[in-house]
């Protein structure tokens, strides 16, 4: 069973000299918590994952995920905290998460 937990919401404003981003941008960061696909029945065992949602005027216009990142609730939340520090977009989302796993790896 899949669970989402909304972290964090960045809210962008639209810059009047662009002309590009008319809109205000949201972008919410959720935590997701399944059961570990290697899983037999005998552990409860959690795997943690990402989602960003891009929102404009409050409508979803964009999202991705990336499920199993880590078995430390923890752990995937500091990599969310940074994501959303640094405003990555769910286009980014894979590209910037094979960064981070790289170095830690």
């Amino acid at each position: 069973m899949l669970c989402k937990y909304l972290e964090k919401t960045v809210r962008l404003l639209p810059d009047e000299n662009e002309k590009e981003f008319g809109n205000m941008i949201e972008l919410d960061y959720y935590l997701m918590e399944s059961n570990s696909a290697l899983n037999n029945e005998s552990t409860e065992e959690k795997v943690y994952g990402i989602e960003i949602v891009k929102k404009e005027n409050s409508k979803p216009v964009e999202n991705d995920s990336i499920r199993d990142i880590s078995i430390y609730r923890d752990n995937t939340r500091y990599i969310l905290d940074k994501l959303a520090d640094n405003i990555v977009t769910p286009m980014e989302l894979k590209y910037i998460l094979d960064d981070i796993i790289g170095v830690w790896g």
